[in-house]
């Protein structure tokens, strides 16, 4: 009999299709443990050497193996670095009540199994006081983040902070730009394409092939920074206008927004919130934080839609700004005292008799020092 190759289980790596190449796994274990029957039936002489190595396959990467919680360490590389206390519970509880559905994937490394996919099973397992866990294990991608980007990029419940961080980490680890370059980099060539408006040949490319993608690059007057951050968008199926526009402001909040955000905060609130910003509010930086995290308070207990979110803001904004010295009273005798003045001519000065000359300078003097005491105040 011909020897068998294991199954790839790198092709697991995409999140749709997870559960349908577990489950071809499973039916090549079916069909191997068939061969079996079949060379028992055929009472092959070299039985036994070959039930040997299909049993050696059998405990190879294609089966579902059980390990030991403590022996699994979690992956720093992955994107998904946020998993929200009511994540984790809602995980234990189907675990509890259905058992382990699927297994985890991890990755031999040395001597320790780091999770590639499945980080929140392996979480609830054990809040849940489990010992082991249902896995497979594959050997290490050559690249690790891309690959586990793969896994995680297109998931609804990826946060946006989560996956701006892993998009901006990935665009510099192949380009060597720095990490805050990045964003800088596309958001000026997205720019400019919509200023030429081509950004939607842009955009049509996502679905294309990686050689009529490159081919339409070439004929773009872009950089090459520029051609590499695109590059790598669309081979990574991403908006790269969806991404300037929501998903890269992400790195430019303040702490707190992003603190709120790994605490289930939506990134399009956070954005909203972000408008309480020193400069909005006219306060020092300290100050104008702690009115941002009480708002930021506000809307996530009273859930409050992006719509009523921005309508607070705007209130709050709205409510620290200082009156205009405009809004003072206008004194028409003043402003009328004053072109009179500048009427007075130096002729008439010289016509006029000594003594009216010091009772008017005196006056002037009196005037002027109530005018300074007054602008003191202000």
């Amino acid at each position: 009999m011909c020897a068998r190759n294991s199954t790839n289980l790198t092709n697991y790596f995409s999140g749709a299709k997870q559960s349908q190449q577990l489950s071809k796994a499973e039916e090549e274990i079916q069909q191997l443990r068939a061969e079996i029957e079949e060379l028992r039936s055929q009472n092959s002489t070299d039985l036994e050497a070959q039930l040997e190595e299909l049993r050696k396959q059998l405990q190879s990467q294609s089966g579902v193996l059980t390990i030991p919680l403590e022996q699994i360490q979690p992956n720093l590389e992955q994107p998904r670095q946020t998993f929200l206390p009511e994540s984790i519970e809602s995980m234990s509880r189907s675990l509890k009540s259905d058992g382990q559905l699927q297994p985890v994937i991890l990755i031999q490394r040395a001597n320790h199994l780091l999770i590639f996919d499945g980080e929140r099973r392996w979480r609830s397992a054990k809040v849940l006081g489990w010992e082991k866990i249902q896995a497979v294990i594959i050997s290490e991608p050559v690249s690790l983040h891309r690959k586990a980007l793969l896994t995680s990029l297109h998931r609804e419940d990826l946060n946006p902070l989560d996956k701006a961080e892993a998009i901006v980490r990935e665009l510099s680890t192949v380009t060597g730009l720095n990490l805050q370059d990045v964003p800088r980099i596309l958001s000026t060539v997205i720019r400019r394409l919509n200023a030429q408006k081509r950004i939607q040949s842009i955009v049509d490319l996502i679905t294309s092939d990686a050689t009529e993608q490159e081919q339409a690059l070439e004929i773009l007057d872009l950089s090459e920074s520029e051609k590499a951050v695109l590059r790598i968008l669309l081979d990574l199926q991403l908006n790269p206008a969806s991404i300037d526009a929501n998903i890269f402001p992400m790195l430019a909040l303040p702490e707190d927004l992003k603190i709120a955000i790994r605490s289930g905060l939506k990134g399009v609130h956070a954005l909203a919130l972000h408008k309480l910003s020193a400069k909005n509010l006219g306060l020092p930086e300290d100050k104008a934080k702690l009115i941002r995290e009480k708002i930021t308070h506000k809307v996530i207990e009273e859930k409050l839609s992006v719509i009523a979110t921005r309508k607070l803001v705007s209130e709050v904004v709205a409510s620290q700004v200082k009156p205009l010295a405009s809004d003072k009273t206008v004194n028409k005798s003043l402003i009328q005292t004053s072109h009179r003045l500048q009427k007075v001519s130096v002729e008439s000065l010289k016509n006029t008799e000594p003594s009216q000359l010091i009772e008017f300078q005196q006056v002037l003097r009196q005037k002027l020092a109530e005018v300074e005491e007054v602008l003191k105040q202000q």
